[in-house]
Order: C-alpha cells, then structure tokens, then sequence
C-alpha cells in the first residue's frame, strides 16, 4: 500500500461507512461463530488497527503487518500485541490460533493459497478464518492501484483457493450488494489516474447525514446476511474452517 494511505486510513476508519461497515461485518461474523472462552484471534494485515481493537472484546487480538508504519498507527490505537510480518511466515507457533482475520489482504499477495496454508497451519484443528476481498475484474480502478492490488475475485474462485489450502468453506457470500450498481459506475469512470498523478484510494468526502445514511443502510445489509447470501456486491466475503 502507498505510505500515504496509511495516515488515510488512520483519519478515516472511525467514521468513514466504509470502514465502519466493513469493520461492524467481519465483528458480526465473529460473533456468530463458536468460540471458545477466551479465544486467540490474528488480525493479518491489521493495517491502522481499528478492527482489532473492536475485537478485543472477543478474547487476546494480535495484529500482524508486514508495514511498520501501519503497525505505529495501531500503537497510537493503544494496541500491544503486535508482529511485524509477512502473511506467508507468521511468527507464531502451529495449533495456537482459534481465529484469523484476513480482510483484504489476499488481493496483495502474489500466491494468495500459500497464505491461506499459512494460516492452516497456525490454527487450532476446529478453527476459523474470516476472509473479505474485492470482488470483480469489471472493478478495477485506480482505487486498485492505489492499494496495490494484484487481482479481484469472483466467489468460486476464493472457495477453490480456501480448498486447495485444506479448508472447508462455511459461508460465502457476497457484500455491498445494494451498492454495486452505484460502485460499478464510480468504479469505470476512474478506471486510471490522471496523467502525473499518484493513483489515490476512492475515499470521496461526503455529507456527515450521508456518510450516517450509509452506516445504517449498510447494517441493514449485515443483519440479511445473517439469513441469505447475496448473488453480487463489491466483496467476497468467505468463512472457512480447519477441519478437526
């Protein structure tokens, strides 16, 4: 990811929908799994760390980067626990980890299945990741190079990728399904940057009452998913378990 994005990310990931609603679907998914008491939950690519400290109430959270810039604006979170590392060699011992948290960290990695292994072995026989990544080709924008994405996914693709690493896939679904229609049309009219321009994440500014509107609207969306999966949307969002 750009440097930039990181203080981006920082300003924006306690009131940006975005962020909030991505941040209120991962912690609903987590709360609907069978946790033991006191689990032991990774947040891989914890970036700025506002997800992992929502999910302290869970149990222990250790937010692992590969950015040690990220990592200091998770100490500025008030965040301890934290491991300066690749996805693809965590400094964890194998068995430890009830669940791991990947939200948009695959579409960065060159061989996305050789992280999903990784976090295979780490986890405990029974355990759980919860996985969310951009969803559709027809998407890529400058947001993606800004992010330095290295791909997008469709759904069959992240369940063959979360088999071939030796998990079962619990739950798949797509996420921000009301708003592709909307996303679609921002997305192909900034396809590239202007020309001299360092390609920016889309993170436009909006009225405090619509970026309000969006939260709610999107904790509409969260408590259907509770009962359906979406057939589209922006995000692939995936429940995989290491079989016991």
């Amino acid at each position: 990811m750009n440097p930039a994005e990181y203080e981006r990310m920082y300003r924006y990931e306690d009131h940006y929908w975005w962020f909030v609603s991505r941040r209120e679907l991962v912690d609903s998914l987590v709360g609907r799994l069978p946790l033991p008491p006191k689990p032991v939950i990774v947040d891989v690519g914890c970036g700025t760390g506002a997800t992992a400290v929502l999910l302290q109430r869970y149990g222990t959270v250790i937010g692992v980067d590969i950015s040690s810039l990220a990592l200091s604006w998770s100490r500025k979170r008030g965040l301890a626990n934290l491991l300066l590392s690749a996805a693809e060699r965590l400094p964890i011992v194998g068995n430890r980890v009830d669940v791991i948290i990947a939200t948009d960290i695959l579409e960065h990695l060159d061989d996305d299945v050789a992280v999903l292994k990784e976090f295979h072995r780490v986890l405990k026989p029974g355990g759980y990741v919860v996985v969310t990544v951009p969803a559709y080709s027809i998407l890529w924008s400058e947001h993606d190079l800004a992010l330095m994405h290295r791909r997008r996914y469709v759904a069959r693709v992240l369940a063959k990728r979360g088999r071939l690493a030796g998990f079962e896939v619990i739950r798949l679904t797509y996420a921000l399904f009301f708003l592709f229609p909307l996303a679609l049309v921002m997305r192909l009219l900034k396809r590239t940057p202007p020309p001299h321009k360092e390609p920016e994440a889309q993170l436009p500014p909006l009225p405090e009452w619509l970026n309000r509107f969006l939260i709610r609207f999107q904790r509409v969306e969260t408590s259907l998913l509770h009962c359906c999966n979406f057939p589209w949307g922006v995000s692939v969002v995936a429940v995989l378990r290491k079989p016991c």
